[in-house]
């Protein structure tokens, strides 16, 4: 009797400070669901960078940064994690209010993209950087205080009030589908 394929089986780990990357990562599973990819979408969380619930056969981190850095829980998971990790297809989609403006998507030249990657070791199958969302009335009055110095430097919005989604929905669907056929290995 021939053995049956192992189905298509992906984790999406999203590490979101103000929901944008979990949005984004339900984005990219319903994608993978319409290919006939099984996933499991999860918080990253302490628990999740000691254990992986499932040998994936695709792995997508969708994490956003936060001043500069990315949750350091994705280090740590990535370091428990590589030599499965390094086995399947993954995606890297970095989260960034940075990534507003088309020039500033490009993972070459993206410097907290780059800098992760570097520190990390890691050479995902695909990187995406896309933009996040800004939303001052959700921050606390330390984090509204600073997105809005960081915005006056880089001249983005700095109205308190403003509620701007700056994701390029089209960009997160396409690299959701060019993941999905990554995982299910046809080609373009």
């Amino acid at each position: 009797m021939a053995a049956t394929p192992h189905p298509e089986r992906v984790l999406i780990v999203h590490s979101s400070r103000f929901g944008q990357s979990e949005k984004i990562a339900q984005a990219v599973q319903e994608i993978l669901a319409q290919s006939g990819i099984e996933t499991e979408t999860a918080p990253l969380t302490r628990e999740l960078t000691r254990s992986l619930a499932f040998d994936p056969t695709g792995f997508a981190l969708i994490a956003s940064v936060r001043y500069g850095h990315f949750d350091k829980r994705a280090n740590r998971l990535l370091e428990r994690h590589r030599a499965v990790l390094d086995e399947v297809p993954t995606l890297l989609m970095t989260v960034s209010l940075t990534a507003r403006t088309p020039e500033k998507r490009d993972p070459e030249v993206h410097v907290y993209t780059k800098k992760f990657l570097t520190k990390t070791g890691w050479k995902p199958t695909m990187v995406e950087v896309v933009a996040g969302a800004l939303q001052y009335r959700r921050y606390n009055w330390f984090d509204a205080a600073m997105i809005r110095f960081i915005m006056k430097i880089t001249g983005g919005e700095r109205d308190k009030n403003a509620d701007i989604e700056y994701t390029d929905w089209e960009q997160v669907s396409a690299a959701g589908h060019q993941f999905a056929r990554l995982v299910s290995g046809t080609s373009d």
